[in-house]
């Protein structure tokens, strides 16, 4: 155990975090305490919450930001809170609430509206709010967002990101049982993947295309799209995505009544979803 000397700031604020978990407003103050005497405490305690999200410790990240949020609204500086506000929103969805997510995305969208443009900064927090508004169902405002992302990206020739705004889209449209818009947008995205060299997007557009196939009842094409985007992961591997393709496949064999290649498609893709080391997080003993 390293004593307090040694330790560097960022296992301190860990250390603090740790013994003020019932107390998060004294966490804020003992880690505001650390900040270099006449330094900039909001950009310190940004910096520091950007550490703890780094190590998936959400909560501590995102008290640390609302304060340096807060700071850096009284002192005008609009860039820095837009673009914390646009960090907060999906840290906040992937601790399960999402309508805090949505109301700091939709804040860093409020605050970039005043600034001067920032490509990066718009899609970055259309991606996401396309992505919160899908995950409660609200299509609309899904499709709006995910449509905003990918003509930024256009405009921008940001190639995985009219990739991921494309994909996003079919998703949208398959939830909205518009297939013919959803095979479209998945073909479309992964045209653009080949022709950008995409190997791991290609197979993630491929099962997206697959996922068209099978909702329309096609499902030895499905099969087939499933198979070619393994084929393709395996060149540019990804275990999530090859999870994803025989979670995929499972479901269609389950589909035609093909339980015993379900269950080894299942499997698979449980193999595949398993970590490859132990993650060491959290022994707060």
């Amino acid at each position: 155990m390293s004593d307090g000397k040694s330790q560097t700031i960022e296992e301190r604020v860990v250390a603090l975090l740790k013994a003020n978990r019932k107390d998060l407003r004294a966490f804020v103050r003992a880690v505001e305490a650390l900040a270099p005497p006449d330094g900039d405490v909001a950009g310190f305690l940004d910096e520091m919450g950007a550490s703890l999200a780094s190590e998936d410790r959400s909560i501590g990240a995102l008290e640390l930001w609302d304060k340096a949020a807060k700071m850096y609204e009284e002192q005008a500086r609009l860039e820095e809170v837009a673009g914390l506000y646009a960090n907060m929103g999906p840290v906040a969805a992937a601790t399960g609430d999402i309508p805090r997510g949505i109301r700091f995305s939709r804040k860093a969208e409020e605050l970039a509206a005043q600034l001067e443009p920032d490509p990066d900064l718009v899609y970055h927090v259309s991606s996401d709010l396309g992505a919160m508004y899908a995950e409660v169902g609200d299509w609309e405002k899904a499709m709006y967002e995910d449509s905003r992302a990918l003509e930024v990206s256009r405009a921008t020739d940001n190639c995985a990101g009219q990739i991921n705004a494309l994909l996003a889209l079919a998703q949208v449209s398959l939830a909205r049982k518009d297939l013919a818009s959803a095979r479209s947008e998945a073909m479309g995205a992964f045209s653009l993947a080949h022709a950008c060299s995409d190997g791991l997007l290609e197979a993630e557009a491929m099962r997206s295309v697959g996922d068209v196939s099978e909702a329309a009842g096609e499902h030895e094409q499905a099969i087939r799209q499933y198979e070619q985007g393994l084929a393709l992961e395996s060149i540019s591997p990804s275990l999530e995505t090859r999870a994803q393709l025989h979670f995929a496949m499972s479901v269609v064999y389950d589909a035609i009544g093909n339980a015993a290649r379900a269950s080894h498609e299942r499997s698979l893709a449980e193999a595949a979803g398993l970590p490859t080391d132990v993650e060491d997080e959290d022994s707060d003993s």
